[in-house]
């Protein structure tokens, strides 16, 4: 059998619909996984009834911005819209994951949300806090490949031993400002912003969160398809141990 993964809704505030792009079940599939859509349910008895089916976690990007008050941090005039119901679900849902240690991995907003769960701070708009010519806000085509990110050695990202350069996508205005307890940066775009980390930890909790959208690009780059195998490889290990 193969791992059962997870993978939360999207819903706007005027949406009448949840939705998610095809592009991260596809992903999730060709990693090794087999994709569940969950539905934006903020109720702890959902996740009691649906936690047996699943082994890991991935956590969707979205278009909308967490609220910064989760954070301690007062709204940015350039703070995007909200999302309430994803704030509250996806808090239920890491309950679960980090109390069980269940593999997850964060993409774009699912990065940004598993750093402040841990107690991280996010940059609200980087284009007036921290403006610079790396193009973090580029919007199409979905695939193109906007930046080179900085990838630490001997992390989840690159097991080798010195520092290597990928080409990444990249479609956000936010970022990491302060990070969450028990991760550590892995990689970096030219600008100095935060682009991915891991858990300091992985042997006790595979955790992993990265601001671009590999789930674009397995088709045509295996640092993207990678990212994905590995993901589901750590999946598979952790359910053969419990």
């Amino acid at each position: 059998m193969k791992p059962i993964i997870g993978i939360q809704a999207q819903k706007m505030p005027e949406e009448k619909f949840f939705r998610l792009p095809y592009k991260y079940t596809e992903a999730i599939f060709a990693g090794g996984g087999i994709p569940i859509i969950l539905p934006l349910l903020p109720h702890r008895d959902y996740l009691e009834n649906v936690w047996p089916l699943l082994d890991g976690i991935v956590l969707s990007g979205c278009w909308s911005d967490l609220d910064p008050k989760l954070y301690g941090e007062e709204p940015h005039p350039k703070l995007g819209p909200l999302s309430e119901i994803r704030d509250r679900f996806d808090w239920l849902l890491l309950d679960r994951v980090f109390d069980e240690r269940m593999p997850v991995m964060g993409i774009c907003r699912g990065f940004q949300t598993l750093n402040v769960y841990r107690g991280g701070k996010l940059i609200q708009d980087l284009a007036s806090e921290m403006p610079s010519g790396a193009g973090h806000e580029v919007d199409s085509p979905a695939n193109h490949f906007a930046h080179g990110v900085r990838l630490a050695p001997r992390t989840i990202l690159n097991p080798s031993d010195t520092e290597l350069v990928r080409p990444v996508n990249s479609e956000h205005h936010q970022g990491v400002r302060e990070i969450g307890k028990g991760f550590i940066p892995i990689a970096w775009s030219e600008d100095g912003v935060v682009e991915a980390v891991q858990a300091e930890d992985l042997s006790k909790h595979y955790v992993l969160g990265m601001q671009w959208h590999p789930e674009r690009t397995t088709e045509v780059d295996e640092f993207s398809l990678q990212i994905f195998r590995q993901f589901i490889a750590a999946v598979a290990q952790t359910a053969r141990l419990l």
